[in-house]
């Protein structure tokens, strides 16, 4: 997948519509598809094309070019894990505005986000009604189309989970789309049949030669559709799914936790599903900016996504994750630097995007580093929780387990939970959900689907004596504001979110 990464510039001719235009009434241009998808190199290309908004992950600068889809600001900064950071209050005054749950409807992280996911969506439907008549291999055929559909789940989710009711677009002919809003339970059945129909032609993990590793496979599929499941409070098919996943014998556990985020860790066994970038060119096009958004200002970063004070308390006496997760003043690094973590209002920073010195190209901390968004250590814990709540505790103590053994890592440390009360069960598995994937902009939303999120966040505030979470109004901030200009668009067929 990262050479594929390398010729997305090459790919600009199969893109008929900008960031702006694909909620326009009517295309500005378009190229001819009886021209565009002919030959099996151009189904290639369009299947390319649909990951690259994936690569879209901050406000500019990165591989994909201007705003994404903001995972840190909407699924961490939006927690009682995570302060903005920055510079100043003003610097990135969206992420400002998602940490006070004071979020106007021009906000540039929702504006990002609605536009990424829905290009997103566009690319992935251009291969799915463009690329079934090509004359060429029928099982890369299938297997092209099955990514495509995979693909236009992952983003209809995160849409679903943003915005709630969004416009389902099931085709690239947008030019006579009615774009009004389609409530979320339809928008949820379709990401369902999407996934189930990627998993049932999607190639295993092993199946994948290296030069094709990163894209999405069958475990990746079953893996997300236990997740959204999970979101729908549908304990059992989660169960069910991410069990498929435990049992396929494709992924296991690293044992090097702190490892598998690093360079050398890209495809770790645990890893299910990331978005990969190039590391070989270092300051160029096809890299990931976040390791310079969450870097210390005093190592040449931005120092955005301060882990807060909250989230350390979280870990119990001696974990190691802690360590592997968060850095503060006079840590010695994984290249042995001694850490400075600049002007951080909280005194700690993320470790798990730091750049050692033997990592960077040119002396860049700007690296082609992976984002993670699935791995093994997720599905355990959360087929922990659904097997719980199936009332099956045993298996829920015995995926906690594993979690809790890998951390541990032989020290006398994280004793094994035996606590077989569901309901005392279920705040055990919550908290070992935050500790094990903190940070990896989970926390939001799993506040949200947990029913808890005011709750947590307001309590935040008045612990914490700030105004971060005191906004949250219950009923209104477990999802965003829809752009306003998308509502300017579609001449008011879309509405606004109540509260907004």
């Amino acid at each position: 997948m990262k050479n594929i990464l390398s010729i997305i510039t090459v790919l600009l001719s199969l893109l008929t519509m900008g960031c702006s235009d694909i909620l326009e009434k009517e295309p500005l241009a378009a190229i001819s598809t009886s021209s565009a998808y002919v030959t099996a190199e151009d189904a290639e290309k369009a299947v390319t094309a649909a990951y690259h908004p994936l690569t879209g992950n901050n406000w500019c600068c990165g591989n994909y070019g201007n705003g994404g889809y903001m995972h840190w600001v909407l699924g961490n900064v939006a927690s009682d894990d995570t302060e903005k950071g920055g510079e100043s209050g003003s610097d990135q005054l969206y992420a400002q505005q998602v940490s006070l749950f004071n979020i106007p409807s021009d906000n540039d992280a929702t504006r990002f986000a609605w536009e990424n996911q829905y290009i997103g969506v566009h690319r992935a439907n251009l291969v799915l009604d463009n690329i079934g008549d090509i004359e060429m291999d029928e099982g890369l055929k299938s297997r092209y189309m099955a990514e495509a559909k995979f693909l236009r789940a992952w983003y209809y989710f995160n849409l679903v989970k943003t915005f709630g009711d969004v416009p389902l677009i099931l085709s690239d002919d947008l030019e006579t789309y009615d774009m009004a809003r389609t409530p979320k339970a339809e928008v949820y059945a379709q990401i369902i049949q999407d996934l189930e129909e990627a998993s049932q032609a999607l190639p295993n993990k092993s199946a994948y030669s290296d030069a094709d590793r990163g894209r999405a496979t069958r475990g990746a599929a079953l893996a997300y559709l236990g997740k959204v499941y999970l979101y729908l409070d549908d304990f059992v098919n989660a169960e069910n799914y991410f069990k498929q996943v435990i049992d396929s014998g494709e992924y296991s556990l690293d044992p090097d936790y702190l490892g598998m985020f690093l360079r050398d860790g890209e495809n770790s066994p645990e890893h299910i599903f990331q978005v990969q970038f190039l590391h070989d060119q270092g300051a160029t096009p096809v890299r990931n900016i976040l390791t310079t958004v969450f870097g210390s200002r005093a190592r040449n970063g931005w120092g955005f996504n301060l882990p807060t004070q909250d989230f350390v308390d979280a870990f119990e006496d001696g974990d190691p994750r802690l360590g592997h997760t968060v850095y503060q003043n006079g840590d010695v690094m994984p290249d042995g630097e001694i850490a400075n973590v600049g002007n951080s209002t909280t005194g700690y920073m993320n470790k798990k995007y730091y750049v050692p010195g033997y990592e960077r190209v040119g002396g860049s901390i700007q690296i082609g580093r992976d984002d993670i968004y699935m791995r093994l250590g997720k599905v355990l814990l959360w087929y922990a929780e659904a097997a719980n709540e199936n009332n099956k505790t045993d298996e829920a103590l015995w995926a906690l387990e594993e979690i809790r053994a890998r951390a541990r890592g032989g020290e006398a440390v994280l004793p094994e939970i035996t606590e077989t009360n569901k309901d005392a069960l279920r705040q055990i598995i919550w908290h070992e959900q935050r500790v094990e994937f903190g940070q990896e902009f989970e926390r939001f939303w799993e506040l949200v689907r947990q029913g808890r999120a005011g709750q947590v966040m307001r309590n935040y505030a008045e612990t914490y004596d700030t105004a971060k979470g005191a906004g949250f109004r219950d009923g209104v901030n477990e999802i965003y504001p829809v752009p306003q200009t998308e509502i300017n668009l579609s001449d008011g067929k879309i509405t606004q979110n109540p509260g907004y």
